[in-house]
């Protein structure tokens, strides 16, 4: 799929999974590196993969609110 197959509709559909992984991330680096379990390790690199995905999209970064967004951007990714 480009860019430009990628709908508003599909971003705004795609936003509450993905501040799902935003807090799922939140919740998981906020555990010392050293103390987490391989379990959240799998976690963490998934659901950072799964936003860096998402904020490809154009229509899908349009869809987020300006809290979102600042939310995401916080995260460094």
């Amino acid at each position: 799929m480009t860019d430009a197959e990628y709908t508003a509709d599909m971003g705004a559909a795609d936003v509450p999974a993905t501040m799902e992984s935003v807090a799922i991330v939140e919740r998981d680096r906020a555990i010392s590196e050293s103390d987490r379990t391989d379990e959240q390790k799998a976690d963490l690199f998934r659901n950072e993969g799964h936003i860096v995905i998402k904020m490809k999209w154009t229509e899908f970064v349009k869809a987020l609110s300006t809290s979102q967004k600042a939310k995401i951007d916080a995260l460094s990714l």
